[in-house]
Protein backbone atom coordinates (compact mmCIF):
# COMPACT_ATOMS: atom_id res chain seq x y z
CA UNK A 1 0.00 0.00 0.00
CA UNK A 2 1.16 3.58 -0.94
CA UNK A 3 2.38 5.67 2.06
CA UNK A 4 0.76 8.50 1.93
CA UNK A 5 3.31 9.88 4.07
CA UNK A 6 6.09 9.94 1.22
CA UNK A 7 3.88 10.60 -1.38
CA UNK A 8 2.84 14.09 0.78
CA UNK A 9 6.79 14.71 1.16
CA UNK A 10 7.30 14.36 -2.38
CA UNK A 11 4.50 16.87 -3.83
CA UNK A 12 6.21 19.30 -1.00
CA UNK A 13 9.39 19.11 -2.09
CA UNK A 14 7.96 19.49 -6.18
CA UNK A 15 6.10 22.44 -5.36
CA UNK A 16 9.32 24.30 -2.79
CA UNK A 17 11.84 23.13 -5.60
CA UNK A 18 9.45 25.06 -7.97
CA UNK A 19 9.30 28.02 -6.10
CA UNK A 20 13.39 27.92 -5.29
CA UNK A 21 14.10 27.49 -9.21
CA UNK A 22 11.50 30.11 -9.82
CA UNK A 23 12.62 32.62 -7.03
CA UNK A 24 16.23 32.44 -8.45
CA UNK A 25 15.52 33.31 -11.95
CA UNK A 26 12.67 35.75 -11.54
CA UNK A 27 13.86 37.05 -8.13
CA UNK A 28 17.23 37.62 -9.79
CA UNK A 29 15.70 39.71 -12.62
CA UNK A 30 13.63 41.87 -10.42
CA UNK A 31 16.54 42.35 -7.98
CA UNK A 32 19.06 43.34 -11.00
CA UNK A 33 15.89 45.49 -12.46
CA UNK A 34 15.27 47.49 -8.98
CA UNK A 35 18.67 47.99 -7.82
CA UNK A 36 20.11 47.21 -4.90
CA UNK A 37 18.47 50.12 -3.03
CA UNK A 38 14.70 49.73 -3.90
CA UNK A 39 15.17 46.06 -3.36
CA UNK A 40 16.89 46.86 0.22
CA UNK A 41 13.25 48.98 0.21
CA UNK A 42 10.86 45.62 0.04
CA UNK A 43 13.34 43.18 1.95
CA UNK A 44 12.98 45.75 4.27
CA UNK A 45 9.13 45.66 4.06
CA UNK A 46 9.15 42.00 4.29
CA UNK A 47 11.14 41.83 7.70
CA UNK A 48 9.09 44.56 9.04
CA UNK A 49 5.69 42.51 8.71
CA UNK A 50 7.15 39.21 9.07
CA UNK A 51 8.14 40.24 12.84
CA UNK A 52 4.25 41.64 13.20
CA UNK A 53 2.79 38.52 11.62
CA UNK A 54 3.36 36.03 14.27
CA UNK A 55 0.15 38.37 16.35
CA UNK A 56 -1.47 37.27 13.47
CA UNK A 57 -0.56 33.63 13.31
CA UNK A 58 -1.00 33.32 17.01
CA UNK A 59 1.18 30.78 16.96
CA UNK A 60 -1.90 28.08 15.98
CA UNK A 61 -0.26 26.48 12.57
CA UNK A 62 1.22 22.71 13.88
CA UNK A 63 -0.92 23.03 17.11
CA UNK A 64 -4.07 23.32 14.90
CA UNK A 65 -2.62 20.34 12.91
CA UNK A 66 -2.41 18.51 15.71
CA UNK A 67 -5.95 19.39 16.81
CA UNK A 68 -7.23 18.22 13.80
CA UNK A 69 -5.66 14.84 14.16
CA UNK A 70 -6.34 14.46 17.75
CA UNK A 71 -10.22 16.03 17.84
CA UNK A 72 -11.31 15.38 14.27
CA UNK A 73 -14.84 15.73 14.95
CA UNK A 74 -14.65 18.94 16.13
CA UNK A 75 -13.14 20.15 12.53
CA UNK A 76 -15.34 22.61 11.56
CA UNK A 77 -15.62 24.58 15.18
CA UNK A 78 -11.49 24.12 15.13
CA UNK A 79 -11.07 26.14 11.64
CA UNK A 80 -14.12 28.88 12.30
CA UNK A 81 -12.50 29.39 15.42
CA UNK A 82 -9.04 29.87 14.09
CA UNK A 83 -9.58 31.57 10.99
CA UNK A 84 -11.51 33.85 12.77
CA UNK A 85 -8.61 34.26 15.53
CA UNK A 86 -6.58 34.98 12.53
CA UNK A 87 -8.15 37.11 11.08
CA UNK A 88 -8.63 39.60 13.92
CA UNK A 89 -4.88 38.89 14.41
CA UNK A 90 -4.36 40.08 10.77
CA UNK A 91 -6.23 43.00 10.89
CA UNK A 92 -3.90 44.11 14.25
CA UNK A 93 -0.73 43.44 11.86
CA UNK A 94 -1.63 45.57 9.39
CA UNK A 95 -2.10 48.81 11.63
CA UNK A 96 0.80 48.07 14.00
CA UNK A 97 3.51 47.23 10.54
CA UNK A 98 2.44 50.17 9.08
CA UNK A 99 2.45 52.57 12.43
CA UNK A 100 5.70 51.33 13.00
CA UNK A 101 7.29 52.27 9.91
CA UNK A 102 5.34 55.77 9.97
CA UNK A 103 7.09 56.45 12.86
CA UNK A 104 10.98 55.45 11.54
CA UNK A 105 10.71 55.61 7.42
CA UNK A 106 9.38 58.08 5.34
CA UNK A 107 6.53 57.94 3.24
CA UNK A 108 7.60 55.72 0.16
CA UNK A 109 8.69 52.80 2.29
CA UNK A 110 5.62 53.21 4.81
CA UNK A 111 3.67 52.73 1.92
CA UNK A 112 5.55 49.59 0.42
CA UNK A 113 5.08 48.30 4.40
CA UNK A 114 1.37 48.94 4.14
CA UNK A 115 0.92 46.79 0.56
CA UNK A 116 3.27 44.08 2.23
CA UNK A 117 1.26 44.06 4.98
CA UNK A 118 -2.40 43.55 3.41
CA UNK A 119 -1.58 39.60 2.39
CA UNK A 120 -1.31 39.44 6.10
CA UNK A 121 -5.37 39.49 5.85
CA UNK A 122 -5.13 36.76 3.04
CA UNK A 123 -3.36 34.56 4.73
CA UNK A 124 -5.88 33.84 7.54
CA UNK A 125 -7.42 31.45 4.53
CA UNK A 126 -4.76 29.38 5.04
CA UNK A 127 -6.36 27.49 7.73
CA UNK A 128 -7.29 25.33 4.94
CA UNK A 129 -4.12 24.25 4.30
CA UNK A 130 -3.85 22.92 8.24
CA UNK A 131 -6.97 20.74 7.15
CA UNK A 132 -4.98 19.26 4.28
CA UNK A 133 -1.80 18.18 6.62
CA UNK A 134 -4.34 16.58 9.29
CA UNK A 135 -5.12 14.21 6.13
CA UNK A 136 -1.70 13.94 5.00
CA UNK A 137 -3.24 16.36 1.53
CA UNK A 138 -0.36 18.37 1.11
CA UNK A 139 0.06 17.51 -2.75
CA UNK A 140 -3.26 19.74 -2.96
CA UNK A 141 -1.21 22.77 -1.17
CA UNK A 142 1.39 21.85 -3.43
CA UNK A 143 -0.60 22.19 -6.63
CA UNK A 144 -2.15 25.52 -5.20
CA UNK A 145 1.33 26.88 -4.60
CA UNK A 146 2.69 26.07 -7.93
CA UNK A 147 -0.20 27.70 -10.19
CA UNK A 148 -0.14 30.62 -7.75
CA UNK A 149 4.04 30.73 -8.54
CA UNK A 150 3.66 30.23 -12.69
CA UNK A 151 0.83 33.15 -12.36
CA UNK A 152 2.94 35.45 -9.98
CA UNK A 153 5.99 34.99 -12.49
CA UNK A 154 4.77 35.83 -15.30
CA UNK A 155 3.47 38.97 -13.98
CA UNK A 156 6.86 39.73 -11.98
CA UNK A 157 8.23 39.56 -16.11
CA UNK A 158 5.67 41.79 -17.38
CA UNK A 159 6.13 44.50 -15.07
CA UNK A 160 10.08 43.94 -15.39
CA UNK A 161 9.79 44.50 -19.22
CA UNK A 162 7.22 47.38 -18.77
CA UNK A 163 9.28 49.07 -16.62
CA UNK A 164 6.72 49.33 -13.31
CA UNK A 165 7.61 51.44 -10.43
CA UNK A 166 8.61 49.83 -7.62
CA UNK A 167 5.39 49.72 -5.72
CA UNK A 168 3.98 47.29 -8.65
CA UNK A 169 6.72 44.65 -7.32
CA UNK A 170 5.44 45.26 -3.69
CA UNK A 171 1.81 44.51 -4.26
CA UNK A 172 2.84 41.02 -5.62
CA UNK A 173 2.76 39.80 -2.22
CA UNK A 174 -0.99 40.73 -1.80
CA UNK A 175 -1.55 39.54 -5.69
CA UNK A 176 -0.14 36.28 -4.64
CA UNK A 177 -1.65 35.82 -0.85
CA UNK A 178 -5.30 36.15 -3.10
CA UNK A 179 -4.43 33.66 -5.75
CA UNK A 180 -3.38 31.35 -2.76
CA UNK A 181 -6.44 31.98 -0.98
CA UNK A 182 -8.98 31.50 -3.67
CA UNK A 183 -7.25 28.13 -4.72
CA UNK A 184 -6.99 26.82 -1.70
CA UNK A 185 -11.41 27.24 -1.26
CA UNK A 186 -11.66 25.41 -4.61
CA UNK A 187 -9.02 22.53 -3.30
CA UNK A 188 -11.15 22.50 0.11
CA UNK A 189 -14.66 22.04 -1.71
CA UNK A 190 -13.68 19.63 -4.22
CA UNK A 191 -12.93 17.45 -0.84
CA UNK A 192 -16.56 17.82 -0.14
CA UNK A 193 -16.03 20.47 2.59
CA UNK A 194 -17.64 23.63 2.97
CA UNK A 195 -16.31 26.52 4.84
CA UNK A 196 -19.92 27.80 5.79
CA UNK A 197 -19.81 24.92 8.09
CA UNK A 198 -17.16 26.31 9.92
CA UNK A 199 -18.10 27.95 13.69
CA UNK A 200 -16.73 29.95 16.21
CA UNK A 201 -16.55 28.71 19.73
CA UNK A 202 -15.57 30.78 22.75
CA UNK A 203 -14.96 27.58 24.84
CA UNK A 204 -12.34 26.63 21.41
CA UNK A 205 -10.85 29.67 21.39
CA UNK A 206 -9.67 29.32 25.40
CA UNK A 207 -8.63 26.05 24.71
CA UNK A 208 -6.77 27.17 20.99
CA UNK A 209 -4.83 29.90 22.89
CA UNK A 210 -4.03 28.26 26.15
CA UNK A 211 -2.14 26.11 24.58
CA UNK A 212 -0.41 28.58 21.65
CA UNK A 213 0.01 31.60 23.72
CA UNK A 214 4.04 29.53 24.42
CA UNK A 215 4.65 29.12 20.55
CA UNK A 216 3.44 32.58 20.32
CA UNK A 217 6.10 34.19 22.35
CA UNK A 218 8.95 31.71 21.54
CA UNK A 219 7.64 32.61 17.75
CA UNK A 220 7.92 36.36 18.34
CA UNK A 221 11.83 35.70 19.58
CA UNK A 222 12.71 33.79 17.10
CA UNK A 223 10.78 36.20 14.01
CA UNK A 224 12.90 38.60 16.14
CA UNK A 225 16.34 37.30 15.69
CA UNK A 226 16.05 36.25 12.84
CA UNK A 227 14.62 39.41 11.10
CA UNK A 228 16.27 41.62 13.07
CA UNK A 229 19.09 41.49 10.91
CA UNK A 230 18.35 43.50 8.05
CA UNK A 231 16.17 45.92 10.26
CA UNK A 232 19.60 46.77 12.04
CA UNK A 233 21.60 46.61 9.06
CA UNK A 234 19.21 49.54 7.63
CA UNK A 235 19.67 51.49 10.94
CA UNK A 236 23.85 51.28 11.19
CA UNK A 237 24.47 51.04 7.35
CA UNK A 238 21.61 51.80 4.43
CA UNK A 239 18.88 50.21 1.71
CA UNK A 240 22.01 49.79 -0.04
CA UNK A 241 23.66 46.94 2.33
CA UNK A 242 20.14 45.73 3.42
CA UNK A 243 19.89 44.87 -0.46
CA UNK A 244 23.51 43.38 -1.04
CA UNK A 245 22.90 41.08 2.54
CA UNK A 246 19.22 40.46 1.15
CA UNK A 247 20.31 38.78 -1.72
CA UNK A 248 23.03 37.12 -0.13
CA UNK A 249 20.82 35.68 2.51
CA UNK A 250 18.13 34.75 -0.40
CA UNK A 251 20.16 32.45 -2.30
CA UNK A 252 21.29 30.79 1.08
CA UNK A 253 18.06 30.44 2.65
CA UNK A 254 16.88 28.43 -0.61
CA UNK A 255 17.39 25.46 0.83
CA UNK A 256 14.87 26.00 3.80
CA UNK A 257 12.19 24.75 1.94
CA UNK A 258 13.92 20.88 2.31
CA UNK A 259 13.21 20.75 6.28
CA UNK A 260 10.01 22.59 6.11
CA UNK A 261 8.59 20.66 3.21
CA UNK A 262 9.86 17.33 4.97
CA UNK A 263 8.95 18.09 8.36
CA UNK A 264 5.48 19.23 7.51
CA UNK A 265 4.86 16.29 5.76
CA UNK A 266 5.76 13.74 8.36
CA UNK A 267 4.37 15.54 11.45
CA UNK A 268 1.07 13.49 11.47
CA UNK A 269 3.04 10.54 11.59
CA UNK A 270 5.37 12.05 14.44
CA UNK A 271 2.03 12.93 16.28
CA UNK A 272 0.42 9.67 15.71
CA UNK A 273 3.33 7.41 16.77
CA UNK A 274 3.83 9.58 20.22
CA UNK A 275 2.45 6.45 22.12
CA UNK A 276 5.31 4.13 20.99
CA UNK A 277 8.35 5.76 22.10
CA UNK A 278 10.76 3.62 20.72
CA UNK A 279 9.61 3.84 16.85
CA UNK A 280 8.65 7.41 17.20
CA UNK A 281 12.75 8.24 18.29
CA UNK A 282 13.82 5.85 15.33
CA UNK A 283 11.98 7.79 12.82
CA UNK A 284 13.49 10.81 14.02
CA UNK A 285 16.63 9.65 14.27
CA UNK A 286 16.41 9.02 10.43
CA UNK A 287 14.50 12.82 10.35
CA UNK A 288 17.74 13.60 11.43
CA UNK A 289 19.96 11.92 9.95
CA UNK A 290 18.43 12.96 6.23
CA UNK A 291 18.10 16.80 7.35
CA UNK A 292 21.54 16.85 8.73
CA UNK A 293 23.11 15.33 5.73
CA UNK A 294 21.59 17.22 3.25
CA UNK A 295 23.03 20.32 5.09
CA UNK A 296 26.08 19.39 4.76
CA UNK A 297 26.43 18.91 1.27
CA UNK A 298 24.79 22.34 0.70
CA UNK A 299 26.99 23.83 2.86
CA UNK A 300 29.87 22.26 1.53
CA UNK A 301 28.69 23.24 -2.42
CA UNK A 302 27.60 26.61 -0.94
CA UNK A 303 31.11 27.26 -0.39
CA UNK A 304 32.53 26.28 -3.36
CA UNK A 305 30.58 27.80 -5.63
CA UNK A 306 29.12 30.75 -4.09
CA UNK A 307 31.62 33.43 -5.65
CA UNK A 308 30.57 32.50 -8.96
CA UNK A 309 26.64 31.66 -8.30
CA UNK A 310 26.48 35.01 -6.83
CA UNK A 311 28.23 36.83 -9.21
CA UNK A 312 26.85 35.26 -12.63
CA UNK A 313 23.32 35.54 -11.13
CA UNK A 314 23.06 38.93 -9.44
CA UNK A 315 26.09 41.26 -11.88
CA UNK A 316 26.83 44.32 -11.03
CA UNK A 317 26.01 46.28 -7.66
CA UNK A 318 25.83 43.68 -5.31
CA UNK A 319 29.56 43.20 -4.85
CA UNK A 320 29.04 42.42 -0.89
CA UNK A 321 26.60 39.51 -1.79
CA UNK A 322 29.39 36.68 -2.02
CA UNK A 323 31.16 37.16 1.40
CA UNK A 324 27.78 36.56 3.02
CA UNK A 325 26.00 34.09 1.15
CA UNK A 326 29.37 31.78 1.85
CA UNK A 327 29.01 32.66 5.48
CA UNK A 328 25.67 32.57 5.60
CA UNK A 329 24.96 29.15 4.20
CA UNK A 330 26.59 27.22 7.21
CA UNK A 331 23.76 27.86 9.06
CA UNK A 332 22.04 25.37 6.96
CA UNK A 333 22.90 22.59 9.61
CA UNK A 334 21.50 24.17 12.85
CA UNK A 335 18.84 25.20 10.94
CA UNK A 336 17.49 22.35 9.36
CA UNK A 337 18.15 20.16 13.04
CA UNK A 338 16.17 22.54 14.82
CA UNK A 339 13.09 22.43 12.22
CA UNK A 340 12.94 19.09 13.05
CA UNK A 341 13.14 19.18 16.58
CA UNK A 342 10.72 21.76 17.07
CA UNK A 343 7.80 19.56 15.32
CA UNK A 344 8.80 16.85 18.09
CA UNK A 345 8.31 19.45 20.80
CA UNK A 346 5.23 20.39 19.15
CA UNK A 347 4.06 16.68 19.13
CA UNK A 348 5.00 16.17 22.82
CA UNK A 349 3.08 18.94 23.45
CA UNK A 350 6.29 21.02 25.03
CA UNK A 351 6.06 24.38 23.17
CA UNK A 352 7.07 26.41 26.63
CA UNK A 353 10.66 24.38 26.44
CA UNK A 354 10.47 26.44 23.01
CA UNK A 355 10.45 29.58 24.82
CA UNK A 356 13.98 29.09 26.44
CA UNK A 357 15.77 28.43 23.52
CA UNK A 358 14.71 31.45 21.32
CA UNK A 359 15.13 34.04 24.65
CA UNK A 360 18.82 32.14 24.60
CA UNK A 361 18.80 33.07 20.59
CA UNK A 362 17.15 35.82 20.84
CA UNK A 363 19.83 37.94 23.48
CA UNK A 364 23.18 36.23 21.79
CA UNK A 365 21.88 37.32 18.05
CA UNK A 366 20.85 40.88 19.61
CA UNK A 367 24.63 41.52 21.38
CA UNK A 368 26.03 40.16 18.67
CA UNK A 369 24.33 42.40 15.91
CA UNK A 370 25.20 45.45 18.01
CA UNK A 371 28.42 44.96 18.12
CA UNK A 372 29.70 43.15 14.66
CA UNK A 373 27.54 45.46 12.39
CA UNK A 374 28.96 48.65 13.20
CA UNK A 375 32.81 47.49 13.01
CA UNK A 376 32.19 44.51 10.00
CA UNK A 377 29.00 45.70 8.13
CA UNK A 378 27.24 42.81 6.26
CA UNK A 379 29.69 40.55 6.70
CA UNK A 380 29.44 40.94 10.42
CA UNK A 381 25.66 40.28 10.18
CA UNK A 382 26.33 37.16 8.52
CA UNK A 383 28.95 35.73 11.40
CA UNK A 384 26.05 37.66 14.30
CA UNK A 385 23.78 34.87 12.84
CA UNK A 386 25.44 31.98 12.11
CA UNK A 387 26.84 31.75 15.88
CA UNK A 388 23.34 32.36 16.66
CA UNK A 389 22.09 29.47 15.14
CA UNK A 390 25.14 27.55 16.28
CA UNK A 391 24.56 28.68 20.16
CA UNK A 392 20.76 27.53 19.20
CA UNK A 393 21.78 23.81 18.38
CA UNK A 394 23.82 23.74 21.62
CA UNK A 395 21.00 24.79 23.47
CA UNK A 396 18.75 22.42 21.50
CA UNK A 397 20.59 19.55 22.74
CA UNK A 398 21.21 20.91 26.70
CA UNK A 399 17.85 22.29 27.07
CA UNK A 400 15.24 19.43 27.07
CA UNK A 401 16.30 15.88 27.73
CA UNK A 402 20.09 16.37 26.92
CA UNK A 403 20.88 12.78 27.25
CA UNK A 404 18.25 11.85 24.64
CA UNK A 405 18.61 14.62 22.74
CA UNK A 406 22.34 14.18 22.23
CA UNK A 407 22.27 10.27 22.02
CA UNK A 408 20.05 11.29 19.00
CA UNK A 409 21.80 13.57 17.46
CA UNK A 410 24.84 11.79 17.22
CA UNK A 411 23.15 8.49 16.20
CA UNK A 412 21.68 10.91 13.42
CA UNK A 413 25.74 11.79 12.15
CA UNK A 414 25.94 7.79 11.08
CA UNK A 415 25.05 7.70 7.34
CA UNK A 416 23.75 4.67 7.73
CA UNK A 417 20.23 5.77 9.00
CA UNK A 418 19.77 7.21 4.92
CA UNK A 419 20.26 3.62 3.73
CA UNK A 420 17.04 2.87 6.26
CA UNK A 421 15.71 5.82 4.74
CA UNK A 422 16.27 4.39 1.18
CA UNK A 423 15.10 0.95 1.98
CA UNK A 424 11.72 2.20 3.85
CA UNK A 425 11.13 3.93 0.28
CA UNK A 426 11.97 1.21 -1.83
CA UNK A 427 10.29 -0.96 -0.29
CA UNK A 428 7.04 0.89 0.10
CA UNK A 429 6.60 1.78 -3.57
Amino acid sequence: MKNDYVSNTLWIILEKMSRIISGILVGVLVARYLGPAQFGMISYALNVVAIFTIVSTLGLDSLVVRELLTRSDNKNSILGTTFLLRLMGAVIVVIAATYYSSMRDNSQQTYIVFLVSLSIILQSFTVVDFYFQSKVLGKLTAMNQVITLLISSVVKITFIFSKAPLEYFASMVLFEAILTAINQFLFFKRQGENVFAWKFSITEAKELLSHSWPIIISGLMMMLYQKMDQILIKRFLDLTMVGNYSAAIRMSEASYFIPVAICAAVFPGIVNARENKEFQQKRLTQLYSLLIWSAIIISIGGTIFGDWVIRVMYKQGYEFAPAVFKIHIWSTIPIFFSTAWGIWMIAENKQKVVIYLQLISLIVCFMLHINLIPRFGVTGAAWSVLITYYAGLAAVLLIYKPKLNITLFLSAINPVHLIAIYKYYKNDK
